[in-house]
């Protein structure tokens, strides 16, 4: 018998960029034509949050062009705040890239999107992106770079100063892509972007053909202003990271300038809760006295709820502008829910229900979902905002009565609970979800009031134009007895009826 070899097993540690090479369905790239929409999409996400965030109306371009079958380019270009030039390697090519322990409503999430779209491009094509950008500060730099999938670093291989019209960035990258089949995709995308940013001007080239979308606003958003992390979106990892910058302060300190809806007399009373002496500094914690401040800030009850000026909904007028300006509409009304909370992350839903023959007939209305005003076009079926329609007795609401309907509904939140790292679906929160059940409800009541309204017009009518003939015969009739002119009686009906639709 031969002896046998025990091999010890292989391991190796791998980079984030590794990860998502190696899985990159998970990030939306998982096929040629989800891949084109997935890197369109990141790259518009995040020049219409560099254009709000400069405070300018969004001017974004957008070129798809097929260099063979299998590839496209895609060039992105926007006129936003631009990317300082000390950060804009690392910005486009390193993975899970961005700012420490600070919460507001931004579209992008995980310092992942566009990234993954240079990962994609890079190993499908072999091909560099490039990235030209100018800040109000700097004369326009142009990159050219690619990524070190080992290392999650990016790999300059050429730099050159290039000065742009005024400021903001374009990047263009080539990536494997089926074109054609993905043009539809991008379309729909980006007639919803008009309808939750209706302020944003966006032109499309898909090999020579144009299309423009939205431009219909004047009305900029606000800036959603960045706070610190609320108490009970702290975990104990999270806690980890924030006391190792805490030096020598004491607890209650560390406590009060480390999170928002915490002051001296709160910290106080969280620390009486948990039997954690004030003064001690946080440097000296131990592991088991984090875990039970993570347990004390999910307990205590005291915390006031997220700050919502976080946070950044398209609000009634916008959103109302958008969905007529893109669809042709009967009817449409605006409902949103206070702002909310889930584990200490501030959101807030709303949603336009509009009726119009442009929808399709249903015993469901169709859902059109977004998330931080971007629109969600995949994986619908168990996203939260598709089952909470499925909990509401639409029949009662007089749907059957109504023209086609559609719900568009937006949550907004600091932290969206995307079900995977592609965005496209929103997962089950109870409490997102409880609200959502109730915005719908508040929809349903709305369309019952206007069902109602436009049958009550359709008796009112009916009976108007009854009543107008029978007047005619009698007035003719009167008019032959008494041999004169028949009177003028359109007026008097119509008075009466006026008064009729008053009462």
């Amino acid at each position: 018998m031969g002896q046998k070899v025990e091999r010890e097993p292989a391991f190796e540690s791998i980079s984030v960029a590794e990860f998502f090479y190696r899985n990159r369905q998970m990030a939306g790239f998982g096929n040629s034509t989800q891949a084109v929409y997935s890197t369109v999409r990141e790259l518009v996400e995040n020049s219409l949050d560099s254009c709000e965030e400069a405070l300018r109306s969004p001017l974004v371009d957008i070129t798809i062009s097929s260099l063979d079958p299998e590839v496209c380019h895609v060039s992105v270009s926007d006129n936003g705040l631009g990317v300082p030039v000390e950060y804009a390697p690392e910005a486009f090519t390193r993975v899970l890239y961005g700012s420490k322990y600070r919460q507001r409503q931004k579209r992008g999430a995980f310092g992942l999107g566009v990234t993954m779209a240079v990962l994609y491009g890079q190993v499908t094509t072999d091909l560099p992106v490039v990235v030209h950008t100018q800040t109000e500060e700097d004369g326009g730099t142009e990159f050219t770079l690619l990524i070190d999938v080992k290392n999650n670093a990016p790999v300059v291989k050429a730099t050159r100063r290039l000065r742009r019209g005024s400021a903001g960035t374009t990047v263009s990258l080539s990536i494997k892509g089926d074109t054609k089949r993905a043009r539809e995709r991008i379309i729909e995308y980006l007639r919803l972007t008009s309808v939750s940013t209706p302020y944003a001007r966006i032109s499309l080239s898909i090999n020579g053909e144009k299309e423009s979308f939205g431009g219909v606003s004047q009305e900029l958003p606000r800036n959603p202003i960045e706070t610190k992390p609320h108490p009970r979106s702290a975990d104990l990892e999270l806690l980890r990271r924030l006391s190792s910058d805490a030096m020598s302060r004491g607890l209650r300190e560390w406590l009060v300038d480390s999170f928002q809806k915490v002051g001296e007399k709160t910290a106080a009373r969280l620390l009486e809760f948990i039997s954690l002496d004030s003064r001690q500094p946080v440097s000296s914690l131990t592991r088991e006295q984090l875990t039970v401040l993570a347990g004390g800030l999910r307990k205590f009850d005291d915390f006031e709820g997220p700050d919502p000026r976080s946070l950044n909904p398209v609000g009634k007028g916008q959103f109302l502008l958008g969905v007529q300006s893109t669809f042709s509409t009967t009817a449409t009304q605006y409902a949103a829910r206070v702002p909310s909370e889930w584990d200490g992350h501030a959101f807030i839903v709303e949603a336009v229900l509009a009726t119009g023959d442009d929808f399709p007939c249903s015993d469901l209305p169709t859902v059109f979902r977004f998330a931080n005003r971007v629109p969600l076009l995949y994986d619908a079926s168990e996203d939260v905002l598709t089952r909470a329609l499925r909990k509401v007795n639409w029949s009662r609401y007089s749907l059957r009565s109504s023209p086609p309907a559609a719900i568009f509904v937006n949550l907004s939140s600091t932290r969206v609970p995307f079900k995977a790292a592609g965005k496209q679906s929103i997962d089950a929160v109870p409490s997102i979800e409880a609200e959502v059940v109730a915005l719908y409800r508040d929809l349903g009541r709305k369309l019952r009031k206007v069902v109602n309204r436009g049958q009550r017009a359709t008796r009112v009518s009916r009976k108007k134009k009854e009543f107008s003939k029978s007047f005619r015969l009698l007035a003719e009739s009167s008019a032959n007895l008494a041999e004169c002119e028949v009177p003028e009686y359109e007026g008097m009906i119509q008075n009466l009826f006026e008064v009729d639709e008053d009462v």
